[in-house]
Formats: structure tokens, sequence, C-alpha cells
């Protein structure tokens, strides 16, 4: 692999002016209203590939690019996304947090795992893994092929106290639950008695392909869907049945081509992975097209509204806290007419 970097200190200039804020690199942009804001994934391909190159993981803990609005002057979302990346043969140091974190998967390879609380958890394009917070975790790439994912974070919610970090004495988690373990455990036939042994919350693995199922299914029973967001789905949690986490809800809409949404708005902010398609979303009268591997960010209380542009169906991933604004007695949210 090749990059155009000339050194660290240029990679590092490079993703402030792209707006993307490095692990191991503590700057930032400032401005003074949230407005919402598109990251290319051209870029962010360009600054976790380029990163992995240039990055040991001797040099930093983990890989991670945060992805930063300049009109944040610096402050932390309730919820934040960013990207992590680890080459062949990499493996992360075990460690547990009071934040919560799930994980949404952009590349993998056969081989490419994460170990939470002691269960490995093998991934592929499109899967969804939840670390509940507390839970042991590390992350390996067995495989020959760089491994890539979205971080989300309730760090701004966490930060409102004091954020705990417990890294695990032997360096790396020792595997000793099977694979499926918290998902058989979970399942409609559960043990009797004290939860199985299982945390609470569990971290859950929700595989791309049951998710793409249920879209296609309710795609063929030709539902109309939500005038603002198309079939939209959530993660639901494999024991209660409410949103992903506590804190924050992982949801996924598909969008036909030419679907026009009714606009709305909401005061909780949302993070959209373009995962599939191509479209545009007019966000307080401003037109932000968007393709594949782009990230947008919507702030609290924006009216906005999605469009499709393409001739296939478009597919967005998004991190919300929702959940959390709910729990407090203070989410509010309204549609146009």
């Amino acid at each position: 692999m090749s990059t155009s970097f000339g050194s660290v200190d240029e990679l590092n200039q490079w993703l402030v002016e792209h707006h993307m804020g490095a692990y191991w690199d503590r700057r930032g942009a400032a401005s003074e209203a949230a407005r919402p804001f598109i990251w290319k994934g051209g870029d962010i391909d360009r600054g976790i590939m380029s990163a992995s190159e240039m990055i040991p993981m001797q040099m930093t803990e983990m890989r991670n690019l945060g992805l930063r609005n300049p009109s944040m002057n610096g402050r932390a979302t309730p919820v934040s996304l960013g990207i992590q990346s680890l080459m062949p043969g990499e493996r992360t140091r075990a460690h547990r947090n009071l934040k919560s974190e799930t994980r949404f998967v952009l590349r993998a390879a056969p081989g490419a795992t994460f170990i939470v609380d002691g269960e490995p958890i093998e991934v592929e394009e499109g899967d969804l893994v939840t670390t509940p917070n507390w839970s042991w975790h590390d992350h390996y790439n067995g495989s020959d092929q760089p491994m890539v994912w979205l971080d989300g974070l309730d760090m701004g919610l966490v930060g409102l106290g004091v954020e705990i970090n417990e890294r695990y004495t032997q360096g790396q988690q020792v595997v000793d639950r099977p694979p499926g373990y918290t998902a058989m455990l979970a399942a409609a036939a559960r043990p009797v008695g004290s939860n199985g042994g299982l945390l609470v919350p569990p971290p859950h693995h929700y595989r791309w392909r049951d998710t793409y199922e249920t879209l296609r299914a309710l795609k063929e029973a030709e539902l109309e869907g939500d005038p603002c967001d198309g079939l939209h789905l959530t993660y639901t949690h494999p024991l209660t049945g409410g949103p992903t986490l506590p804190t924050m809800a992982c949801e996924i809409q598909l969008m036909p081509p030419g679907f026009r949404a009714r606009a709305h708005r909401h005061n909780s902010t949302t993070f959209y992975h373009v995962f599939r398609g191509e479209g545009a979303t007019l966000a307080d009268n401003e037109r932000i097209a968007w393709s594949q591997g782009d990230v947008l960010m919507i702030p609290p209380w924006i009216w906005h509204a999605h469009e499709t542009h393409s001739s296939d169906d478009a597919v967005l991933y998004s991190i919300t806290d929702r959940p959390a604004m709910q729990a407090l007695g203070l989410y509010r949210e309204e549609s146009a007419n």
C-alpha cells in the first residue's frame, strides 16, 4: 500500500483540514452554531487507510478517527461516531469502560473478530455488534484483509460524569465462551432462573444477512413504510425488546428509488452512514448530496428530509441518542404536514 503523505505530522494536518480527528493527535476545529455536516466517504477511507499504513499499534492503543463537526466548537455530542481499523494479524489491548459502544462493520474478511466478555464474535460487512458498558472487549483481525468499522459511542453522555477505564491484566482476554453464547442464551428458549449468567444488558451480534432479509421482506410485502424514513428498522435489545442500548439506538432504513421523505425534526442527535445508494438530505434549506460511504450528522431540532437519486435502493445506517432523551422525559419530535 502506498501513501502520498511524507510524515505523520503531514497526515495529522490533512485529517484536521478534512474535519477528522486522530486518536493520537488532539486537535479540533472551531465554530459557534451546530450545523449539519457531511464527511465524504473518499476522505474517510483515505484517512483511515493511510493511518493503517503509517500508525503502528505500538504507537496507539487504537487506530481510531473521530468525526468532528467543525460547527461544534469542540463540544461533544451526546453520541458520537468514529472509524477504526485493524490490519491483518493486529489485535487491540483488552479493557472495559463506562461508555457503551456499537460497531457497524464496513470491511471484514473471514477471521475478523470482536471479543466481548470472553466470547469471540466473527463478523462480516454490515454486521452490528454491541459492547455494553463495563464489558471487557478487544478486537482481533485474523484475516488477510483490512478490518474497518464504525464506532458509535455515548461518550458525551458519560462525560457528564467521569469516564472510568480499566485495562485487562493479561493484555488480551481469555476466550472462554463459545461463539454465539449470548445469542443462544437470549433466544426464545432460555435457561430457567438467573438469565443464564448473562450480563444485563449482554453484548449482541446483529448479522447483516438477517437485517437485509427483514428489509427485503418488508419491501416485497409492498408496505409503504414511514413517510419520513421509509422502511425503518431499529436494532432492538435481545432481552427487553427496547432500544439497542439504554443510551442510544442503532437503526437502519431502506428508501426505494424515487423516495421523497416528509420533513421532520427531533431534539436528538443523529449520525447517518450511507451503506448503499445515493441521494440527498434537505436540512434547514441546505441540500446535502450523499453517496455510499458518506457520513451525515444532523444536530438536534433541525428540519430534514431524505430523497433518493439512484436506480437502486438507498440504505442508511444511523445512531441516535433518542433513548437517553426519552428516559429523561426530554424527547420531542414533529413532522411537516
